[in-house]
């Protein structure tokens, strides 16, 4: 779906006068900008639970692989699943 909508807006886009296309072109800009503000990284809750948990390895905390915490979290689905 998504490169079919690309080529009809790639398509629409062809078709629109200078003015026309700075409008769409800022819309595009403001969708952007409004994406930015909800990114992780601009959450200062977000960044401090990052920096404790980034403390908290470099003190020696208990680390888990990769591995383990995708079979923790199977086992919590599961359970909820009641499987």
């Amino acid at each position: 779906m998504s490169q079919v909508l690309d080529k009809k807006l790639h398509a629409g886009i062809d078709k629109l006068n200078e003015k026309q296309k700075k409008a769409v072109y800022d819309i595009i800009q403001a969708f952007a900008a409004e994406e930015m503000d909800h990114a992780p990284w601009n959450d200062e809750h977000f960044i401090a639970e990052m920096d404790r948990r980034q403390d908290n390895y470099k003190n020696g905390g208990k680390m888990i692989s990769a591995e383990e915490a995708s079979k923790l979290t199977r086992d919590l689905i599961n359970k909820r699943k009641g499987v």
